[in-house]
């Protein structure tokens, strides 16, 4: 490779469920990334906090979700480094120390985490690397942990010796690792253009989500105070940098990310059309590119997938596959047993409004009676926010739904390897968030390699996918009210109208399923070579090395 050392710089990575420092398909992507990156030989090192009670595990009690967090120690995995040093937050110094995975426990790139739950650190100190997304709308604890992730990664690096050449800022929580690359260049050259030429030069920023949560802002005033940068930096240099574009007042993540960087990148197609729009009001060295993401067929595909070639040899593996997912059906659920003759329709996710986790239930009735019938059998799992009241309650709803009904199943512990089997068991995978909020929508591409095909809103990575392999339905892109978030007459209007068309997605889909079989292997097979040629995280890492880190 032309370039030299990249550091991936992460709020998660998600390399194996016995690592449970992850939460969803951000940590997915990146861990995706880092495997990738090792096998093609792209010199990359990953670096995110060392979150020691993960996300959150998940589990049913008294026919509700229950949250449960347990403190992990990863001995035969993470390696403690001898590396230990401080950060300035709010005035004090805070003691990090680091732990390693090494490359061959799981064939990764090296990765580094940050760990503030050690000895010198007081109680809240110490509980900003505990819990994954913790931080809830804190702005203080939201700004510490990005402060611990930035510029504890950038002085890691320093101490380590690592020859990093550039800096990748995996979403905006890692956006303090560029300002401190940029205060460390000023500093030296006391040249504020010069500074920020020597910066991009080093940084590349990758935008995940359109959504707001996604893209924090924080008074001014506070960021000053709690990244040490009063007495340190005239507050004008942090301003020029951060400085919200509607609000210059306030210091957003994002559009300080995108000021450093040299190159930014979207993660789909149709996400770098929504990015571009979103930041059309900031100046940027380089206009915002796309690079779409993939999934590593090395871990996501299981072997006799890999080797079905012919429409009848998937349906072969698919039916096994099949009887495995309906075996841990029966074992979680009581002894409730589906069958392997039934389209299985999978919607497995992270929980959250915009995903639309009940919109397959629209129609009660219709859902009901197809369900009763055995035309269709329902599994849906995920994890909500463990603060997210709302989405608790609507993932409760669904399960006391699944409780009376047959042939439906909501499951609790969603995990990589739950993940994985339902992919391998699923005859379609569902896929249904509110356009435009969908920056990719990546577990279909890993579904789809199993066999699984790709029922999608016509948003994210579903709009580059081969039509003919999938089904895509519902609105493309609703007219605006006014630039920004959709209004709440928009998201009904969108959100009935893509209720109807997915009901009528499965409907055509029962139809295919049930009286051509061979076509529907056919199609699923199609979609699986379109996916192992396209839609695989080696092809993602060669973009990146070749459009983002080389120059």
């Amino acid at each position: 490779m032309a370039h030299g050392l990249v550091a991936v710089i992460a709020p998660e990575i998600a390399i194996h469920q016995d690592l449970h420092v992850y939460g969803g398909g951000l940590g997915v992507v990146n861990g995706d990334l880092l495997r990738s990156a090792k096998k093609l030989g792209i010199p990359l090192v990953g670096f995110a906090p060392f979150w020691r009670y993960g996300y959150y595990e998940q589990h049913v009690e008294d026919r509700a979700m229950r949250v449960r967090f347990q403190t992990r120690e990863y001995p035969g995995i993470l390696e403690k480094t001898d590396l230990r040093f401080t950060v300035p937050i709010n005035g004090t110094s805070v003691w990090l120390e680091v732990w390693k995975l090494p490359e061959e426990r799981y064939g990764t790139s090296p990765v580094y985490f940050l760990d503030a739950d050690v000895e010198g650190n007081d109680y809240l100190t110490r509980l900003n690397t505990q819990q994954l997304y913790a931080e809830g709308q804190n702005p203080e604890r939201r700004i510490a942990v990005s402060q611990i992730l930035g510029a504890g990664t950038f002085e890691a690096i320093h101490l380590l010796g690592l020859p990093v050449a550039k800096f990748h800022l995996q979403e905006s929580h890692a956006a303090f690792a560029g300002i401190e690359l940029f205060l460390s260049i000023f500093e030296r050259e006391q040249n504020v253009e010069r500074a920020l030429a020597d910066t991009r030069a080093r940084v590349v920023f990758t935008t995940h989500t359109p959504v707001a949560a996604g893209n924090p802002f924080y008074d001014m005033n506070l960021v000053m105070r709690m990244c040490g940068y009063d007495g340190r930096v005239d507050r004008r240099l942090v301003e020029m940098i951060g400085a919200d574009p509607t609000n210059p007042h306030m210091f957003n993540m994002a559009a300080a990310c995108m000021r450093m960087a040299g190159k930014t990148n979207a993660v789909s197609k149709k996400h770098g059309e929504i990015a571009r729009r979103m930041w059309s009001g900031l100046t940027l060295h380089t206009p915002i590119t796309s690079i779409t993401n993939g999934v590593s067929q090395d871990f996501w595909q299981y072997p006799e997938f890999r080797l079905a070639r012919t429409p009848r040899a998937l349906e072969d593996v698919k039916r096994e596959y099949k009887r495995t997912l309906i075996r841990q059906i029966g074992d979680a659920d009581g002894g409730r047993y589906f069958s392997e003759n039934v389209l299985t329709v999978v919607w497995a996710r992270r929980f959250a409004e915009y995903k639309r986790p009940k919109l397959v239930l629209t129609d009660r009735e219709w859902v009901t009676e197809a369900l009763k019938k055995n035309t269709i059998q329902l599994i849906i799992a995920g994890k909500p926010h463990p603060d997210d009241y709302e989405m608790i309650g609507v993932w409760n709803e669904l399960y006391q739904m699944s409780v009376n009904l047959p042939n439906m199943v909501v499951l609790s512990g969603y995990e990589l390897e739950l993940s994985k089997v339902l992919k391998a068991g699923a005859d379609v995978w569902l896929n249904n968030p509110r356009s435009p909020d969908e920056a990719c929508g990546t577990s279909g591409m890993s579904a789809a390699m199993n066999g699984a095909i790709h029922m999608s809103t016509r948003d994210g990575w579903a709009l580059e996918q081969n039509p003919a392999n999938c089904f895509l339905f519902g609105a493309v892109w609703p007219p605006p009210l006014a630039p920004g978030p959709w209004s709440e007459e928009i998201c009904r209007w969108q959100d009935a109208y893509d209720a109807q068309e997915l009901k009528r997605a499965l409907e055509t889909a029962c139809r295919m399923f049930y009286s051509n079989r061979i076509d529907w292997y056919r199609k699923a097979l199609a979609a699986k070579h379109e996916a192992e040629e396209r839609w695989c995280s080696d092809r993602m890492a060669r973009e990146y090395s070749a459009n983002m880190y080389e120059g």
